[in-house]
């Protein structure tokens, strides 16, 4: 009995926290209040950050810091006035840029002093718009186990861009052509459009009348907040040694265009 105390004591003491979960309370941009749930993962070296929209979009972000693989999953419930049925889950891969989030072994220490608080981002990141040009298909899975687990419910809607299969790293026993060889690119028409374009080869979702015409949609989401730095003070002036002492908040929203096959499959085009 006593071995087993002593051993439970060695973990509590010793052993360092794999994983961390964090409830949020965060005022958005219209002034409400919504609650983030922040989940770091130490072993897996990742970050999972996820809310429920006012109005009822269920949206999830992991960072897979090994990997440098961003993946915004997001669930779109159908609106019944506009006779869409079911809800959608959509799956972008991006480039992580890592300076955006704090890692996972530095978020696993956070501890929230009052949980109550309503939390409000230090800075805005502004906007990142992303145009993808591909089904990520299996290259999800060579480029992050992570987020193929976490894009796994949204089946052929995981996008990415191809721009970004260069910007990765080839995994170990792979070339990087791996990648372009495993993703499905989307027709010629909607590659060569552009979205900011007067005349594109494929409209926007927004302007096609045709619920059976393919067309461009374009998704919007906006994190409210997020640990994307820390803070460092200056010691005594004896020491003069800076020290942690604290996070860091940032505020960003991100803009995502893909191609659909027939508008009435772009749940948001309103």
């Amino acid at each position: 009995m006593v071995i087993f105390i002593l051993k439970i004591i060695f973990l509590i003491i010793f052993v360092r926290p794999t994983s961390l979960q964090l409830l949020i309370n965060v005022k958005n941009q219209g002034g409400d209040v919504m609650q983030e749930n922040i989940t770091a993962n130490v072993s897996e070296d990742t970050v999972t950050l996820e809310f429920l929209r006012l109005d009822g979009v269920y949206v999830s972000q992991l960072v897979d810091f090994t990997n440098e693989v961003e993946a915004m999953k997001v669930i779109i419930p159908g609106e019944e006035e506009l006779g869409q049925t079911g809800h959608q889950i959509l799956c972008f891969l991006t480039h992580a840029a890592q300076a955006d989030f704090i890692a996972p072994d530095a978020m696993a220490k956070l501890r929230q002093k009052n949980p109550g608080t309503v939390r409000v981002a230090e800075e805005d990141k502004g906007w990142r718009q992303t145009t993808a040009t591909a089904w990520a298909g299996r290259a999800t899975l060579l480029l992050s186990p992570a987020a193929a687990r976490h894009c796994g419910p949204a089946h052929d809607k995981v996008y990415l861009r191809s721009a970004d299969l260069s910007r990765w790293a080839p995994r170990p026993g792979m070339e990087q052509s791996s990648y372009s060889s495993e993703v499905t690119p989307f027709p010629a028409q909607a590659l060569s459009s552009d979205t900011s374009d007067r005349n594109p080869s494929v409209s926007v979702c927004v302007a096609e009348k045709d619920a059976s015409k393919e067309c461009i949609c374009h998704l919007e989401v906006c994190v409210n907040w997020y640990p994307c730095g820390l803070k460092y003070c200056k010691g005594k002036p004896q020491g003069g040694l800076s020290y942690r002492c604290g996070i860091k908040t940032c505020h960003r929203c991100y803009r995502y265009h893909y191609y659909v096959r027939r508008r009435d499959t772009c749940l948001n085009y309103l």
